[in-house]
């Protein structure tokens, strides 16, 4: 049995520590590699897959692009690179067809493949262990997450430990839907979503980069800051259309919301495929902040189900070591639509909730003005996920030419409508 010695500290960089000791302790089944140029994600991924590949004579790995024929000159190139650096040249051999290693010592493969004929990944065989490793490299260049699933599911056979890696460059806009689905990984216990940039490597493998490099990232600083950002620091920068640019992402302590003391409440109505939501947010006006902090979401239920939600949600402890949770009878702001009214007729009558019509008039835009103009909009995105993709994803209209209007786009703004309605009566006073 050969034995392998790798000291991993002279290949991971320090902002790679904590997803490195998940990926070997498969703490997650997928992980996200996001970033800009020169974060070296596909260089950790080449390199788990390598490691992983030599630690257990059972593993073996698929590396995915959209397009075979760019295999050779990116992911193929980089494990390649990777395995050189290594020192375990000796140990693997290259083969053009099927574009391929073979790790020598048990005949594992790490095989390279495009996805353009499904086919040939379901008639992927292996002549000792399973397809544990995947990696797909530039996941822009697919077109969807049931792609993606459709490929998964084609792979997933013949073992019980996977890990799934995910490599790119995060696109402009928040609607694509690599940048949605992202947004929903971070909520998910299977699944690990790393960023980084070029600024994590520079101080420690400055070599990997190149002076050439450093200098054009420095031009582009200099010369056109929103490049920039988005090539080189891997932001979602945007089209120009974002709404709510003062949108933060916060995880709020427990300990923080007992603390509050102006607790807004609104509910936009919804019975299907809209849902009925309610959001809970704190208003801080001397610092012009908002803080949403819980969310609640129902389908084709009744003004007595979602009234009980509202119940439920207004019954809490005042401070954490109180006996038992109160009743409060806070105002619930609510979408004013004559469906709205009767409904709030049904929580007031028979569930004693103090529930209010938003006075929201024609104020739809005022309204939205009034939120981005806020300095902060904080959500917590693991309380309020939701909301969270909601106020990420809104941008502005745009004309039959495609230029921003200075209108909102109507659709997947629920929890936004009900924001609206918990301080739709302070819009009106302010304005």
């Amino acid at each position: 049995m050969t034995t392998i010695e790798i000291n991993c500290s002279n290949f991971v960089p320090s902002a790679y520590d904590e997803l490195f000791d998940s990926v070997l302790d498969h703490g997650h089944t997928h992980y996200w590699f996001k970033g800009g140029r020169g974060s070296v994600k596909s260089t950790m991924a080449a390199f788990c897959i390598v490691l992983l590949t030599i630690s257990n004579r059972f593993y073996n790995a698929v590396v995915l692009r959209k397009v075979a024929q760019t295999l050779r000159h990116s992911a193929f190139a980089q494990v390649q690179w990777v395995i050189n650096k290594m020192g375990l040249q000796n140990l693997f051999r290259p083969y053009k067809s099927p574009l391929s290693y073979t790790y020598l010592p048990t005949g594992q493969q790490i095989l390279f493949s495009g996805t353009d004929d499904p086919q040939k990944l379901r008639s992927l065989v292996f002549p000792n262990g399973y397809p544990a490793l995947v990696w797909f490299e530039e996941l822009p260049d697919f077109d969807s997450m049931e792609e993606i699933h459709d490929i998964t599911l084609s792979l997933i056979r013949g073992g019980d430990k996977y890990w799934f890696f995910y490599t790119y460059n995060p696109p402009k806009t928040a609607w694509n839907w690599i940048n949605r689905e992202a947004l929903a990984r971070e909520q998910r216990a299977d699944t690990l979503v790393h960023h980084s940039t070029y600024l994590d490597i520079i101080d420690e493998h400055p070599d990997w980069l190149g002076q050439p490099f450093l200098d054009d990232a420095e031009y582009t600083r200099v010369s056109n800051p929103m490049a920039y950002r988005w090539e080189f620091l891997g932001e979602v920068t945007g089209t120009g259309g974002t709404v709510f640019e003062n949108l933060k992402s916060i995880i709020v302590p427990t300990k923080e919301i007992y603390n509050f003391e102006r607790i807004h409440n609104g509910v936009d109505f919804g019975w299907f495929p809209d849902p009925w939501t309610l959001v809970r947010a704190e208003y801080q006006p001397s610092d012009r902040r908002i803080i949403i902090f819980e969310e609640h979401e129902a389908i084709k239920m009744l003004p007595e189900q979602t009234g009980e939600i509202i119940r439920q949600a207004l019954t809490y402890k005042d401070k954490p070591d109180d006996a038992e949770p109160v009743y409060h009878h806070e105002i619930v702001w609510c979408d004013d639509t004559a469906d709205g009214k009767a409904q709030m007729a049904a929580y007031r009558r028979k569930l004693g909730l103090n529930a209010r019509p938003a006075p929201k008039g024609n104020m739809r835009k005022q309204s939205y003005y009034w939120l981005a103009g806020l300095r902060e909009i904080v959500i917590d995105p693991k309380r309020c996920p939701r909301a969270y993709e909601e106020f990420a994803l809104c941008e502005y209209k745009k004309d039959r030419h495609g230029d921003w209007i200075d209108d909102f786009n109507d659709g997947n703004d629920h929890f936004i409508d009900a924001t609206r309605y918990a301080f739709m009566d302070t819009i009106v006073r302010s304005r």
